[in-house]
């Protein structure tokens, strides 16, 4: 088996040392708080990646630890991404011409350094809602769903 993941950030660390607390206030209320626990670059490796790989026991929809069991459930990956467990469905593959972030950034293509330049450019900004809407961005494109080019998802934004 080969495991061809790996993700280092490179911009999240460096964006937490940049947060008023009035920001951190607003971070601290939505499911992406623990992002701002990251100080300097994370980095996820193919070698921790692949050991969680070979442990995985499909059957019983768990890692095996030793001799222990430890489950992981479809509801586990939802709270760890933060995403809702109930409520509405969001269809991805729908365009929104609506979103207030989309409308920073002009080009087609959005990647990873465009939006912690826009987070450079908006952290004295009196609207700390865009602030965190593009923070919480950036954890997403950068440590949850990286890609190797850097580029992020447009269902994101």
């Amino acid at each position: 088996m080969c495991v061809r993941h790996c993700c280092r950030t490179t911009y999240l660390g460096v964006a937490n040392t940049m947060l008023t607390e009035e920001h951190k206030a607003c971070i601290g209320k939505t499911p992406f708080s623990w992002f701002m626990e990251y100080e300097g670059k994370v980095k996820l490796n193919r070698k921790l990646l692949t050991g969680l790989c070979l442990r995985w026991v499909e059957t019983r929809g768990g890692f095996m630890i030793r001799s222990d069991l430890v489950s992981f459930t479809t509801l586990d990956v939802c709270a760890l991404l933060g995403l809702r467990i109930g409520g509405c469905v969001v269809d991805l593959r729908r365009k929104s011409q609506h979103s207030p972030i989309r409308k920073l950034f002009p080009s087609t293509h959005v990647y990873v350094k465009m939006i912690f330049d826009e987070i450079q450019k908006r952290r004295n900004d009196v609207n700390v809602d865009d602030l965190y809407k593009l923070y919480v961005l950036l954890g997403l494109s950068e440590f949850l769903l990286p890609t190797v080019s850097g580029s992020v998802f447009r269902w994101f934004i």
